[in-house]
């Protein structure tokens, strides 16, 4: 885990989840934790080695991977943990992210690390837009990936973008990404596209200095999805009908994990097109099913 300098202040630690810290002096703001315990340590050992202070850790969203070091570098340091109001209870209670993702009582195979963090104390809630008391940074509303998340701009001009991006690489392997407002996350992918900054930080993909390609790439992946969500649904499908052809047409290994994720992607895509008027819902033999509106 190295840290790369991107700004006067700001650094990028680069890895699976590009994590941000902005430096004042010598207290350190951290944006997300990375992915668990051994994170956190890596994280508190650069910052210890440079006798930078954590003050705060702000969390884009509240995926394990994303605050999965919040509870090491809390209880080590006291630092204070920022989130949105709506991202804050999985955070200080991170079986709540599970719950979610399967509608009850998850089983055990959904209760791991990748899904389920330790939890941390969020201390300080977060704006969903503007200048965040306290801190030398300004919040970016970014809907779509999760249920509110935010990115970041900090004083030299460096955007923290979150999971509202993702590699091309990514997008070639599983053909999309997770989204639980499709609405939203064609909103912020048309935001994204007209800021303006110095360099963007997506947390899975590349800093960059112009994102514009990378949007373009994200949006036709969600349109492609959209068309095949309706392509599912000419003769009539549950949801689970849609998700099979989705894991056929994109060659996806199925695990649990993977499973719950493309799930409520599919139920996104189902929504929104539902709102759109293109498909709606009929219940037949104890079954939801949906087809395309003539």
């Amino acid at each position: 885990m190295e840290l790369k300098q991107v700004g006067e202040n700001t650094h990028v630690i680069e890895g699976p989840t590009n994590l941000g810290v902005y430096v004042e002096g010598s207290e350190a703001f951290l944006i997300d934790s990375g992915n668990d315990e051994s994170a956190g340590r890596k994280i508190w050992k650069l910052l210890e080695s440079r006798a930078w202070n954590l003050k705060t850790i702000l969390n884009t969203h509240s995926n394990a991977d994303h605050i999965g070091g919040n509870a090491f570098l809390q209880k080590r340091t006291g630092c204070r943990v920022a989130a949105t109001r709506n991202e804050a209870p999985m955070i200080s209670d991170p079986s709540l992210e599970p719950l979610f993702l399967w509608g009850a009582s998850p089983f055990k195979e959904l209760r791991g690390k990748f899904l389920q963090a330790e939890p941390s104390r969020v201390t300080d809630f977060l704006p969903s837009e503007g200048p965040v008391e306290g801190t030398p940074f300004s919040a970016i509303a970014l809907p779509g990936h999760y249920i509110e998340m935010v990115g970041f701009r900090t004083p030299d001009d460096v955007v923290f973008l979150a999971d509202s991006l993702f590699s091309e690489t990514i997008l070639a392997k599983y053909g999309f990404v997770v989204c639980c407002d499709v609405a939203g996350q064609f909103a912020t992918l048309d935001r994204i596209e007209t800021l303006k900054a110095k360099l963007f930080v997506p947390c899975h993909a590349q800093v960059a200095t112009d994102i514009r390609p990378l949007v373009a790439a994200n949006r036709n992946a969600l349109r492609k999805l959209l068309e095949n969500v309706l392509a599912a649904c000419v003769s009539g499908a549950s949801r689970e009908d849609v998700l099979a052809k989705l894991v056929m047409t994109y060659g996806i290994s199925l695990s649990s994990v993977q499973y719950v994720l493309t799930s409520i992607t599919v139920s996104a895509c189902l929504s929104f097109l539902a709102d759109q008027e293109r498909l709606s819902p009929s219940f037949e033999n104890g079954r939801m099913l949906w087809r395309q509106k003539s």
